[in-house]
């Protein structure tokens, strides 16, 4: 449920592997021209998030209030809670507001400048050359330039990843020793070496095998990749970067109330399938997620949830989990966003071509199925993903919205006054990840792949069907 700001990376870029890991994975005319046609559209939008913060500092400077005086219709005449912060976390929630736009906005023109600087360089070309010198089979050429280019573009954006867990460290987000920081990113560029490798291999047959066909071949086999990846990540991947323990291991009064919500949602999710992450020997903030598929499924809660929040705060944000588990979210969402991908894939194709016929030779690739070619349709497929983030965004805040929904369904009647207590679990979610208040809405539109706490707040205690004498949309057996 944390609202995540996201790194949009090359789409071979390590260490996101859970179900929105992987739709940012495959997220996120190049001549000179183009480039500098993108470049303008990144300062006009550096410019929006600069003159957005106008407005954004005049708020932080009145007295936020502690609730509006309009009741909700049809329900008691008790005031809304509005998302709030007390002076000094306002003060560092604006300033990592700030920051955070910067660094997603710097962060990008750095990636399209070395991907730009290694089409200019040849650096493609220079791979080839080295792993045709290592072997003449293609499986370890495809290995050694697949795991190279990781190796360097992971090395590159590193000054940025340390900032940011510098920011997280001095906000208080983090507690993570830099040691294990620096395991962690070495683990997530092993692992990015792996996938990239295998991707590697499936997306360069395909361009052999199909001058024509390559991204329609590339996609289709690209759907069991990510299939087989989501239900080994919760067994093989995840438990290397945090430590899980079964939820009733230390939580058994929780997992008898959590029983009652399953119950209550008609479903069977068994206590051997909730666990308990360890959350807080790295990070302060809170979260709860989804992971796996079929028998690998899970539904997670970290420590810092279940401290920081009450046993009805945290059965709702089960609730929430719930929801994604019940309704269907992770494979649905992963359908649609591989439809995109694969109109993405397609424009990919035709952009691909004409710049390998007009400036391939300049930048050392004599055809597109060479391994030379991997700079370029890295950066391709970046832009197109840049501009397509809205979309992949606004699916997500859907149905993060309908989980919203979902579990405020399913505590009803299991916990006192559901509205209320969501409320205030959005107000602590927010508060402790030092959640800005004012957002400008474009920014929202652009980035946020969650609804922002101050309109969940709103609708948490806006919905309420049982008063107005409706059924609920998704649990029917709700009193």
């Amino acid at each position: 449920m944390a609202e995540n700001r996201r790194d949009a990376r090359a789409i071979f870029s390590a260490g996101e592997t859970d179900a929105s890991g992987l739709r940012n994975l495959v997220r996120r005319e190049v001549d000179l021209g183009v480039m500098v046609r993108f470049s303008k559209l990144r300062i006009l939008f550096l410019c929006m998030l600069l003159l957005s913060a106008f407005p954004a500092r005049m708020a932080a400077q009145k007295d936020q209030p502690a609730a509006t005086t309009v009741a909700p219709s049809g329900s008691s005449s008790a005031p809304l809670l509005q998302y709030t912060l007390p002076p000094d976390k306002l003060e560092k929630a604006y300033a990592l507001y700030l920051i955070n736009g910067a660094l997603y906005l710097v962060t990008g023109i750095w990636s399209v400048l070395v991907l730009w600087s290694m089409l200019r360089t040849r650096f493609g070309e220079r791979l080839q050359i080295l792993a045709a010198r290592l072997s003449s089979k293609r499986l370890v050429q495809g290995l050694v330039v697949m795991s190279l280019f990781v190796v360097a573009m992971e090395v590159l954006q590193l000054p940025f990843d340390l900032y940011e867990h510098h920011l997280g460290l001095k906000y208080g987000l983090s507690v993570q020793a830099w040691g294990s920081w620096f395991s962690d990113w070495g683990k997530g560029i092993v692992l990015g070496c792996i996938f990239a490798t295998i991707l590697g291999w499936i997306l360069y047959w395909a361009l052999r095998r199909s001058p024509r066909r390559w991204w329609l071949y590339f996609w289709m086999a690209l759907i069991p990749f990510v299939i087989f990846v989501m239900f080994i990540e919760p067994v093989w991947i995840e438990p290397l970067f945090n430590q899980y323990e079964p939820l009733s291991k230390n939580h058994a009064d929780l997992v008898a109330e959590i029983e009652r919500v399953v119950h209550r949602g008609g479903m069977e999710i068994p206590p051997e399938r909730m666990y308990e992450m360890k959350a807080s020997a790295k990070t302060t903030t809170l979260n709860a997620y989804v992971a796996g598929f079929g028998a690998t499924k899970r539904v997670v809660v970290w420590d810092t949830t279940m401290k920081q929040m009450t046993i009805p705060e945290t059965l709702f944000v089960f609730g929430h989990e719930m929801g994604h588990y019940v309704l269907g979210h992770i494979p649905q969402e992963i359908a649609i966003n591989l439809l995109l991908l694969l109109v993405l894939f397609y424009f990919g194709y035709m952009f691909a071509n004409r710049l390998v016929e007009t400036h391939g030779a300049r930048w050392g690739i004599r055809q597109l199925s060479d391994w030379s070619s991997l700079p370029l349709l890295v950066l391709i497929l970046f832009v197109l993903t840049f501009f397509a983030s809205p979309i992949f965004n606004a699916i997500s805040r859907h149905y993060e919205h309908q989980a919203d929904q979902y579990g405020l369904e399913v505590v009803h009647g299991l916990i006192p006054d559901e509205p209320r207590t969501a409320a205030l679990a959005f107000q602590k979610l927010g508060e402790i990840s030092l959640d800005y208040p004012y957002v400008n809405k474009f920014w929202e539109f652009w980035v946020y792949d969650h609804p922002s706490i101050p309109d969940r707040m709103i609708f948490a205690q806006s919905y309420h069907p049982w008063d107005e004498g409706k059924q609920p949309e998704f649990v029917k057996s709700a009193p």
